[in-house]
Protein backbone atom coordinates (compact mmCIF):
# COMPACT_ATOMS: atom_id res chain seq x y z
CA UNK A 1 0.00 0.00 0.00
CA UNK A 2 1.53 3.27 -0.82
CA UNK A 3 0.26 7.08 -1.66
CA UNK A 4 2.27 8.44 -4.44
CA UNK A 5 2.33 12.67 -3.98
CA UNK A 6 4.26 14.87 -5.65
CA UNK A 7 7.39 16.47 -4.29
CA UNK A 8 7.05 18.80 -1.02
CA UNK A 9 9.57 21.47 -0.58
CA UNK A 10 9.56 22.30 3.16
CA UNK A 11 11.82 24.43 5.46
CA UNK A 12 14.58 23.61 8.28
CA UNK A 13 14.05 24.94 11.04
CA UNK A 14 17.60 25.49 13.34
CA UNK A 15 17.13 24.12 17.24
CA UNK A 16 17.44 26.45 20.27
CA UNK A 17 20.47 26.13 22.61
CA UNK A 18 18.63 25.16 25.87
CA UNK A 19 19.40 24.85 29.60
CA UNK A 20 21.09 21.99 31.40
CA UNK A 21 19.13 19.59 33.75
CA UNK A 22 21.27 17.72 36.29
CA UNK A 23 21.04 13.99 35.27
CA UNK A 24 23.20 11.63 35.65
CA UNK A 25 25.40 11.39 32.17
CA UNK A 26 27.06 8.82 30.58
CA UNK A 27 30.45 9.69 28.73
CA UNK A 28 30.17 9.57 25.13
CA UNK A 29 33.49 7.15 25.22
CA UNK A 30 32.07 4.52 27.11
CA UNK A 31 28.24 4.09 25.47
CA UNK A 32 27.88 2.25 22.45
CA UNK A 33 26.44 2.79 19.22
CA UNK A 34 22.59 3.07 19.32
CA UNK A 35 21.23 1.43 16.16
CA UNK A 36 16.64 1.05 15.69
CA UNK A 37 15.22 -2.06 15.77
CA UNK A 38 13.53 -3.21 12.38
CA UNK A 39 9.75 -3.21 11.59
CA UNK A 40 8.20 -5.80 13.74
CA UNK A 41 6.20 -6.40 11.13
CA UNK A 42 9.21 -8.41 9.48
CA UNK A 43 8.60 -6.24 6.31
CA UNK A 44 11.62 -5.31 4.39
CA UNK A 45 12.88 -1.54 4.21
CA UNK A 46 11.40 -0.54 0.75
CA UNK A 47 9.04 1.61 -0.48
CA UNK A 48 7.22 -1.24 -1.32
CA UNK A 49 6.85 -2.99 1.56
CA UNK A 50 6.59 -0.56 4.55
CA UNK A 51 2.38 -0.04 5.18
CA UNK A 52 1.07 2.80 7.08
CA UNK A 53 0.73 0.39 10.13
CA UNK A 54 4.53 0.16 10.07
CA UNK A 55 4.50 3.94 10.70
CA UNK A 56 1.75 3.46 13.38
CA UNK A 57 4.10 0.85 15.63
CA UNK A 58 7.03 3.03 15.21
CA UNK A 59 5.73 6.39 16.33
CA UNK A 60 3.66 4.09 19.06
CA UNK A 61 7.63 3.14 20.61
CA UNK A 62 8.41 6.74 19.74
CA UNK A 63 5.39 7.21 22.45
CA UNK A 64 6.68 4.51 25.29
CA UNK A 65 10.54 6.04 25.16
CA UNK A 66 9.06 9.39 25.32
CA UNK A 67 6.81 8.53 28.65
CA UNK A 68 10.21 7.41 29.91
CA UNK A 69 11.74 10.53 29.65
CA UNK A 70 8.60 12.05 30.82
CA UNK A 71 9.05 10.22 34.29
CA UNK A 72 12.54 11.37 34.82
CA UNK A 73 11.89 14.19 34.12
CA UNK A 74 9.12 14.61 36.33
CA UNK A 75 6.71 16.22 33.64
CA UNK A 76 3.26 15.59 33.87
CA UNK A 77 1.75 13.06 30.54
CA UNK A 78 0.09 15.04 28.06
CA UNK A 79 -3.71 15.18 27.44
CA UNK A 80 -4.80 12.06 24.71
CA UNK A 81 -6.52 14.39 22.47
CA UNK A 82 -5.28 15.62 19.38
CA UNK A 83 -5.61 17.31 15.61
CA UNK A 84 -8.68 15.72 14.13
CA UNK A 85 -8.84 15.15 10.17
CA UNK A 86 -9.79 13.01 7.66
CA UNK A 87 -8.34 11.96 4.32
CA UNK A 88 -4.93 12.65 5.44
CA UNK A 89 -2.64 12.61 2.13
CA UNK A 90 1.45 11.51 2.62
CA UNK A 91 2.74 14.79 2.34
CA UNK A 92 0.76 16.08 5.17
CA UNK A 93 1.96 13.09 7.96
CA UNK A 94 5.27 13.24 6.91
CA UNK A 95 4.89 17.16 7.75
CA UNK A 96 3.64 15.92 11.06
CA UNK A 97 6.85 14.08 11.55
CA UNK A 98 9.31 16.44 10.57
CA UNK A 99 7.75 18.62 13.16
CA UNK A 100 8.62 15.76 15.48
CA UNK A 101 12.06 15.48 14.45
CA UNK A 102 12.13 19.13 15.45
CA UNK A 103 11.01 18.98 18.41
CA UNK A 104 13.01 15.68 19.50
CA UNK A 105 16.05 17.97 18.30
CA UNK A 106 15.40 20.79 20.51
CA UNK A 107 14.67 18.13 23.62
CA UNK A 108 18.30 16.33 22.65
CA UNK A 109 19.70 19.61 22.45
CA UNK A 110 18.32 21.25 25.91
CA UNK A 111 19.17 17.77 27.98
CA UNK A 112 23.01 17.38 26.51
CA UNK A 113 23.82 21.32 25.87
CA UNK A 114 24.81 19.81 22.44
CA UNK A 115 23.73 21.41 19.16
CA UNK A 116 21.33 19.45 17.21
CA UNK A 117 21.68 19.57 13.11
CA UNK A 118 18.89 18.81 11.09
CA UNK A 119 19.39 17.88 8.01
CA UNK A 120 18.97 19.57 4.78
CA UNK A 121 18.52 16.68 2.81
CA UNK A 122 15.33 17.65 -0.18
CA UNK A 123 12.67 15.70 0.72
CA UNK A 124 11.61 12.98 -1.77
CA UNK A 125 10.10 13.55 -4.91
CA UNK A 126 6.93 10.67 -4.28
CA UNK A 127 6.20 10.16 -0.52
CA UNK A 128 5.08 6.97 0.62
CA UNK A 129 4.63 5.19 4.05
CA UNK A 130 8.16 4.41 3.83
CA UNK A 131 9.45 8.34 4.07
CA UNK A 132 7.69 8.79 6.80
CA UNK A 133 8.95 5.78 8.58
CA UNK A 134 12.15 7.11 7.64
CA UNK A 135 11.95 10.45 9.70
CA UNK A 136 10.52 9.00 12.92
CA UNK A 137 12.52 6.90 12.66
CA UNK A 138 15.47 9.31 13.04
CA UNK A 139 13.56 10.36 15.89
CA UNK A 140 13.50 7.10 17.69
CA UNK A 141 17.36 7.04 17.29
CA UNK A 142 17.92 10.53 18.39
CA UNK A 143 15.46 9.28 21.68
CA UNK A 144 17.39 6.15 22.15
CA UNK A 145 20.57 7.86 22.06
CA UNK A 146 19.64 10.21 24.43
CA UNK A 147 18.04 7.79 27.21
CA UNK A 148 21.64 5.82 26.86
CA UNK A 149 23.32 8.99 27.58
CA UNK A 150 21.17 9.59 30.85
CA UNK A 151 21.87 6.21 31.72
CA UNK A 152 18.14 4.76 31.28
CA UNK A 153 17.51 1.37 30.67
CA UNK A 154 16.17 0.67 26.80
CA UNK A 155 13.83 -2.11 27.72
CA UNK A 156 10.67 -0.77 25.48
CA UNK A 157 9.48 -3.37 22.33
CA UNK A 158 7.93 -2.37 18.92
CA UNK A 159 4.03 -3.48 18.87
CA UNK A 160 2.42 -4.96 15.88
CA UNK A 161 -0.05 -2.41 14.61
CA UNK A 162 -3.64 -3.50 12.48
CA UNK A 163 -2.62 -4.17 9.13
CA UNK A 164 -5.75 -1.99 8.05
CA UNK A 165 -4.44 1.07 9.76
CA UNK A 166 -5.19 4.42 7.82
CA UNK A 167 -2.95 7.49 7.50
CA UNK A 168 -5.79 9.41 9.67
CA UNK A 169 -4.77 6.98 12.16
CA UNK A 170 -0.90 7.67 11.78
CA UNK A 171 -0.86 11.61 11.60
CA UNK A 172 -3.01 11.56 15.13
CA UNK A 173 -0.77 9.45 17.33
CA UNK A 174 2.46 11.66 15.90
CA UNK A 175 0.31 14.85 16.98
CA UNK A 176 -0.02 13.00 20.38
CA UNK A 177 3.89 12.30 20.58
CA UNK A 178 4.05 16.28 19.30
CA UNK A 179 1.57 17.34 22.14
CA UNK A 180 3.86 14.92 24.94
CA UNK A 181 7.14 16.99 23.88
CA UNK A 182 5.76 19.99 24.33
CA UNK A 183 5.75 19.20 28.18
CA UNK A 184 9.02 17.85 28.05
CA UNK A 185 10.68 20.92 26.62
CA UNK A 186 11.83 23.38 28.71
CA UNK A 187 11.34 26.29 26.16
CA UNK A 188 8.37 25.49 24.61
CA UNK A 189 7.13 26.58 21.27
CA UNK A 190 6.36 30.57 22.22
CA UNK A 191 3.96 33.42 20.40
CA UNK A 192 7.05 34.16 18.12
CA UNK A 193 7.46 30.92 16.93
CA UNK A 194 4.07 30.21 16.16
CA UNK A 195 4.44 34.31 14.83
CA UNK A 196 7.48 33.05 12.29
CA UNK A 197 5.76 30.08 11.32
CA UNK A 198 2.38 32.15 10.28
CA UNK A 199 5.11 35.06 8.75
CA UNK A 200 6.05 31.81 6.56
CA UNK A 201 2.75 31.05 5.47
CA UNK A 202 2.37 34.62 4.31
CA UNK A 203 5.69 34.63 2.32
CA UNK A 204 4.50 32.10 0.51
CA UNK A 205 0.85 33.03 -0.10
CA UNK A 206 2.18 36.22 -1.66
CA UNK A 207 4.77 34.10 -3.94
CA UNK A 208 1.40 31.94 -5.06
CA UNK A 209 -1.14 35.26 -5.59
CA UNK A 210 1.89 36.60 -7.74
CA UNK A 211 0.74 33.54 -10.36
CA UNK A 212 -2.07 35.95 -10.77
CA UNK A 213 -1.38 39.15 -12.97
CA UNK A 214 -4.80 40.54 -11.84
CA UNK A 215 -4.17 39.94 -8.05
CA UNK A 216 -3.74 43.43 -5.83
CA UNK A 217 -0.76 44.02 -3.86
CA UNK A 218 -0.37 42.22 -0.65
CA UNK A 219 -2.16 44.10 1.91
CA UNK A 220 -0.68 45.43 5.01
CA UNK A 221 -1.12 43.76 8.22
CA UNK A 222 -4.81 44.32 9.98
CA UNK A 223 -4.70 46.53 13.14
CA UNK A 224 -3.44 45.03 16.28
CA UNK A 225 -6.31 44.04 18.70
CA UNK A 226 -4.88 43.92 22.25
CA UNK A 227 -5.53 41.02 24.81
CA UNK A 228 -5.76 38.36 22.57
CA UNK A 229 -5.45 34.95 23.25
CA UNK A 230 -3.62 31.43 21.64
CA UNK A 231 -6.90 30.40 21.32
CA UNK A 232 -8.37 33.54 19.21
CA UNK A 233 -5.32 32.87 16.81
CA UNK A 234 -6.05 28.67 16.84
CA UNK A 235 -10.28 29.40 15.47
CA UNK A 236 -8.25 32.13 13.03
CA UNK A 237 -6.04 29.23 11.62
CA UNK A 238 -8.77 26.87 11.44
CA UNK A 239 -10.57 29.52 9.24
CA UNK A 240 -7.45 29.63 7.02
CA UNK A 241 -7.03 25.62 6.57
CA UNK A 242 -10.82 25.65 5.78
CA UNK A 243 -10.02 28.16 2.56
CA UNK A 244 -6.74 26.19 1.67
CA UNK A 245 -9.28 23.67 1.21
CA UNK A 246 -11.56 25.62 -1.06
CA UNK A 247 -8.44 26.46 -2.59
CA UNK A 248 -7.35 22.69 -3.23
CA UNK A 249 -10.91 21.92 -4.34
CA UNK A 250 -11.35 24.34 -7.22
CA UNK A 251 -7.47 23.54 -8.07
CA UNK A 252 -8.33 19.65 -8.05
CA UNK A 253 -5.58 18.81 -5.31
CA UNK A 254 -6.04 16.18 -2.39
CA UNK A 255 -5.62 17.80 0.86
CA UNK A 256 -7.15 16.67 4.07
CA UNK A 257 -10.09 17.96 5.96
CA UNK A 258 -9.98 18.74 9.79
CA UNK A 259 -12.97 17.00 11.77
CA UNK A 260 -14.48 18.57 14.72
CA UNK A 261 -11.99 19.42 17.40
CA UNK A 262 -11.91 18.02 20.94
CA UNK A 263 -9.55 20.71 22.41
CA UNK A 264 -11.11 23.21 24.91
CA UNK A 265 -10.31 26.50 24.10
CA UNK A 266 -8.97 27.50 27.71
CA UNK A 267 -6.32 24.55 27.05
CA UNK A 268 -4.88 25.94 24.03
CA UNK A 269 -1.49 27.31 24.19
CA UNK A 270 1.25 28.53 21.78
CA UNK A 271 2.48 24.95 21.20
CA UNK A 272 -1.26 24.16 19.94
CA UNK A 273 -0.85 27.25 17.47
CA UNK A 274 2.75 25.78 16.24
CA UNK A 275 1.46 22.75 15.42
CA UNK A 276 -1.87 24.13 13.68
CA UNK A 277 0.57 26.43 11.80
CA UNK A 278 2.85 23.73 10.88
CA UNK A 279 -0.12 21.60 8.83
CA UNK A 280 -1.22 25.31 7.29
CA UNK A 281 2.28 25.57 6.29
CA UNK A 282 2.41 21.89 4.71
CA UNK A 283 -0.40 22.59 2.30
CA UNK A 284 1.22 25.72 1.37
CA UNK A 285 4.68 24.45 0.65
CA UNK A 286 2.57 21.43 -1.62
CA UNK A 287 0.51 24.00 -3.72
CA UNK A 288 3.71 26.24 -3.91
CA UNK A 289 5.94 22.71 -5.21
CA UNK A 290 3.53 22.52 -8.22
CA UNK A 291 4.74 25.75 -9.14
CA UNK A 292 7.87 25.08 -11.87
CA UNK A 293 11.40 26.25 -10.84
CA UNK A 294 10.23 28.99 -8.04
CA UNK A 295 12.21 28.26 -4.84
CA UNK A 296 10.08 28.24 -1.81
CA UNK A 297 10.39 31.23 0.63
CA UNK A 298 13.34 31.09 3.28
CA UNK A 299 12.08 30.99 6.94
CA UNK A 300 11.28 34.22 8.58
CA UNK A 301 12.57 35.59 11.77
CA UNK A 302 11.13 38.14 14.08
CA UNK A 303 13.08 40.07 16.36
CA UNK A 304 10.38 42.61 18.68
CA UNK A 305 8.39 40.92 21.50
CA UNK A 306 6.01 38.83 20.14
CA UNK A 307 2.68 38.51 22.38
CA UNK A 308 -0.26 36.16 21.71
CA UNK A 309 -1.88 39.32 19.99
CA UNK A 310 0.80 39.71 17.37
CA UNK A 311 0.44 36.11 16.21
CA UNK A 312 -3.70 36.75 15.84
CA UNK A 313 -2.69 40.04 14.14
CA UNK A 314 -0.23 37.62 11.54
CA UNK A 315 -2.83 35.07 11.46
CA UNK A 316 -5.52 37.79 10.22
CA UNK A 317 -3.12 38.88 7.58
CA UNK A 318 -2.55 34.71 6.20
CA UNK A 319 -5.96 34.58 6.56
CA UNK A 320 -6.74 37.71 4.29
CA UNK A 321 -4.22 36.49 1.59
CA UNK A 322 -5.95 33.22 1.68
CA UNK A 323 -9.10 35.12 0.79
CA UNK A 324 -7.97 37.12 -2.25
CA UNK A 325 -6.17 33.36 -2.94
CA UNK A 326 -9.01 31.71 -3.17
CA UNK A 327 -11.09 34.60 -5.42
CA UNK A 328 -8.15 34.60 -7.75
CA UNK A 329 -7.90 30.32 -7.92
CA UNK A 330 -11.85 30.21 -8.60
CA UNK A 331 -11.43 32.15 -11.88
CA UNK A 332 -8.54 30.71 -12.96
CA UNK A 333 -8.76 26.82 -11.63
CA UNK A 334 -6.58 25.62 -13.99
CA UNK A 335 -3.56 27.72 -12.74
CA UNK A 336 -1.00 24.63 -11.44
CA UNK A 337 -1.37 23.85 -15.49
Amino acid sequence: MHFPIQTLQVFNVGVMMGVFIGFPMTSLGMTEAITTPPPVSGHELSVQSITPADVFARVQLVRKELDDLRFEMGKPKSREVGLLVEDATPHEVFFQAKTLNRKVARLVTELTEKPEIIGTEEDPEDIHPFHVWNMIDTSLHHILSLKQQLGLPLTNSEALADAGTTPNQVFFVIGLANTQLNLLLMHQFSPKDAAEMVSLGIEYTTQLLRRFPTAPAPAPLPSLERGRKSWNSYDHLIDCYMVLGNIARASNIRMLTLAPQNLDRPDIQSNDVYDLATLVISELAYLHAHLPHIPPPQPVGLHAPILPSHVYQQVGGLLAQLQELQTQVQAHPDWLQ
